[in-house]
């Protein structure tokens, strides 16, 4: 859910920070597997884009293909949460996490969300779920009875409500989730004054969430604002309950490297080969400092402002 970003361009503060930004689409993934997602980051430290919104499963997927040469590295988490749910039909008598051991679970095409169902409910110590490839897809699997729960992450809900009406089961680790991954090229300089425009985005966003949402849109106009909305509501918590987004800390990236690594078979690499360590002080509060971030201005991000320093974006895969 990238819509911070959005209103990051469409408040001016890319233009304060004296970038000049670019949105993208990187490259597809080549599957809905982590080493699919990871040739997306492989593209990012080649020079697709200069940075990339993206998640710690599919960095530390490209970090072990590559055998830690990946070439880039997160400046700053913005979900303090891993934001993994059971999605389950509306009428289940499925509640909470525990309930999930045992029970047919989605696991279509090798979903790597499948894997990071089974990591959660391993690391707070219960049974494993049953991963069923439906033939029919998840929705009519999960209104016909063959499967009891589909593995996603929380702001997913509203893609999946138009078929039969389903409900969330969060199992809310307390580890990393996602964030800015900057090319290993780039000086720590740029790379900071970028950090700093999207934490203050995300602080503009939950100031004034229809900006991100309308910007979002002129570019995915077939995404409703109805799902928009939804979305950005489930998963705000996920930013804001805790630390400034924006901020990283050595010994919760400990735990969400270690974590990673089980859920999904990765390699466990040094924690300066996942994220740069001169950015773990908190990130500055510039939307406090900037109240309303400035003004708002229309057009497109490279528009920004005239000589600013040039960066281009990607999103990948979330």
């Amino acid at each position: 859910m990238h819509l911070p970003a959005f209103a990051a361009a469409d408040g001016g503060l890319f233009a304060q920070q004296g970038l000049d930004v670019e949105f993208v689409d990187c490259v597809p993934a080549a599957d809905r597997s982590l080493r699919g997602y990871a040739v997306t980051l492989e593209a990012l430290a080649g020079g697709v884009a200069d940075f990339a919104l993206s998640s710690v499963a599919y960095l530390l997927a490209g970090q072990t293909e590559t055998q830690g040469r990946l070439g880039s590295r997160f400046a700053a988490v913005f979900h303090q949460r891993n934001p993994i749910a059971g999605l389950v039909r509306e009428d289940s008598d499925l509640r909470e996490a525990a309930d999930l051991a045992g029970r047919n679970a989605a696991g279509q095409g090798g979903s790597w969300f499948a894997q990071e169902l089974q990591g959660a409910l391993a690391h707070m110590g219960l049974g494993p779920a049953v991963i069923v490839e439906a033939a029919a897809g998840n929705r009519a699997a999960l209104r016909e009875g063959e499967i009891d729960v589909i593995p996603a992450w929380v702001d997913m809900l509203p893609g999946y409500k138009g078929g039969v009406p389903v409900r969330a089961i969060p199992l809310d680790i307390e580890v990393y989730a996602t964030g800015l991954v900057a090319a290993d090229r780039l000086p720590l300089e740029l790379v900071e004054r970028m950090r700093d425009a999207l934490t203050a985005g995300y602080e503009l966003q939950r100031e004034q969430p229809e900006l991100g949402i309308a910007a979002f849109r002129r570019r995915f106009p077939n995404i409703s604002e109805d799902h928009l909305r939804t979305a950005w509501s489930v998963l705000e918590p996920y930013a804001f309950d805790g630390p400034t987004p924006g901020s990283m800390d050595a010994k919760r990236w400990k735990a969400t490297i270690d974590y990673t690594a089980a859920a999904h078979g990765l390699s466990v690499f040094p924690a300066e080969r996942v994220y740069r360590p001169e950015v773990l002080a908190p990130a500055r509060e510039l939307a406090r400092a900037c109240p309303g971030g400035g003004g708002a201005w229309s057009g497109s991000a490279r528009d920004v402002v005239a000589g600013g320093e040039g960066v281009v974006v990607g999103a990948v895969g979330l």
